[in-house]
């Protein structure tokens, strides 16, 4: 089932995890703290109120036992741990293996008096409520833990039901709009915006479609009429141009239809038997005629072999290559090899900037060599259509560009495969 990605749910379960167990840290450090000082406090003014008592009733007695955790000294018999202590309130002192707190009066120079208060008990008290309170915080914790995702689930929902609606969308299905998640007012202004920009992107896309449709009904009219003329003058006339013209409009038809394939997203084209590496001498010859005439073009490639492959693609890719790569090399060789994997096109110009090889296959990019920034950009996208991988890379510095298109075996999107 689709979600909302992980990370943000992620986020909002520890962000509300975190503030419960930082809450009840906080609220136990404020009960333990307030214990600490309220029991200090009280043993404090306990202590001078008894040291005050104890003094006259124990007045002559060196040692007197108020009670079991009271024990009142003179200077006389004062044990050593504490004999030393300063006058006011000390805490936390050892008397043998037992803690006290020790309040020391200095009521003449003779005499010093000291009230010793066992608070052993007190300490393991504040222990185990410490104790306590680690407890209680693990389970807070805990139950953050498993409240915050019943939160985000339910914070989440709409979300989650949006995300599905948006992974369902079928660009080939007009009119789809997203339904409003019921009682969650707060996502009108989102699911209206996406609806209203579905609405127009589909308007547009008729409208592409419709100029596809018609520059195709006016296009294949014409490329057929003068593929029968240059058929027909070919029967009697053996000059090179009428062969040149002849492929020239077979190239134009298989451009056409390939073009055409990009405005129908779901539609797998066609797949014909294409003799390697025959058929692209014979879509290489035309842009050989427009090369300077020192310009050599060398094929390295296996013996003939035949594979299924969608020809209107491969005309346009290849040829945008060949072309590009002819002009790069401005007279110079050019190489292509061929297998039945993948074709590449070296040539021996100058190569492409660095700075500007990440951007060669932007719309309207147009390199040292000109064109008109459109042919990269249409072989890239008809390449990724079907499912393979068209891609540009310096040789070495300065001695040409390596353009490689990489068959992939055939899938439901295209493919190729051996014939």
């Amino acid at each position: 089932m689709s979600r909302v990605p992980s990370t943000l749910r992620q986020r909002l379960i520890w962000a509300l995890a975190t503030f419960s167990a930082a809450t009840a840290l906080l609220v136990g450090l404020a009960i333990w703290s307030s214990d600490v000082l309220l029991e200090d406090a009280a043993v404090r003014d306990l202590m001078e109120r008894e040291l005050a008592l104890v003094a006259g009733v124990s007045s002559g007695e060196d040692e007197f036992v108020r009670h079991h955790t009271l024990r009142f000294y003179r200077s006389q018999t004062v044990p050593d741990a504490i004999r030393d202590l300063p006058d006011g309130f000390n805490t936390h002192v050892f008397i043998g293996d037992r803690q006290y707190h020790v309040l020391v009066k200095t009521p003449s120079a003779e005499e010093r008096l000291y009230l010793a208060y066992d608070v052993s008990f007190i300490e393991r008290r504040e222990l185990a409520l410490g104790l306590a309170a680690v407890v209680i915080l693990l389970l807070v914790t805990t139950a953050g833990v498993f409240t915050a995702q019943w939160i985000a689930t339910q914070a989440l929902h709409p979300l989650d039901d949006l995300v599905r609606q948006l992974e369902r969308l079928d660009p080939e299905r007009r009119g789809e709009q997203l339904r409003l998640p019921s009682a969650h007012s707060e996502f009108t202004v989102f699911v209206r915006s996406m609806n209203r920009y579905m609405a127009e992107l589909d308007a547009m896309v008729e409208r592409e479609r419709a100029f596809a449709a018609a520059a195709s009904h006016e296009l294949r009219t014409p490329l057929a009429v003068i593929q029968g003329a240059a058929e027909t003058l070919a029967l009697t006339d053996t000059r090179p141009q009428i062969a040149r013209i002849a492929r020239a409009v077979n190239e134009a038809r298989h451009q056409l239809e390939a073009l055409l394939a990009l405005s129908r997203v779901n539609e797998t084209p066609a797949l014909e038997q294409m003799e390697m590496p025959g058929d692209l001498r014979i879509l290489a010859e035309t842009y050989l005629h427009d090369a300077p005439t020192q310009t050599q073009l060398i094929w390295d490639a296996p013996e003939a072999f035949r594979i299924e492959l969608p020809t209107g693609a491969i005309a346009v890719i290849f040829t945008n290559l060949l072309r590009n790569a002819l002009r790069a090399a401005k007279g110079g060789p050019v190489t292509v090899r061929v297998d039945a994997t993948a074709v590449e096109v070296l040539d021996e110009g100058p190569g492409i900037d660095p700075g500007e090889l990440p951007h060669v296959f932007e719309p309207r990019f147009r390199g040292r060599d000109g064109g008109s920034g459109m042919g990269l950009y249409i072989a890239r996208v008809l390449a990724q259509r079907l499912g393979w991988e068209l891609t540009l890379e310096n040789r070495t510095p300065g001695s040409g560009v390596r353009a490689r298109l990489q068959f992939r075996r055939a899938t439901p999107g295209g493919g190729a495969r051996r014939g």
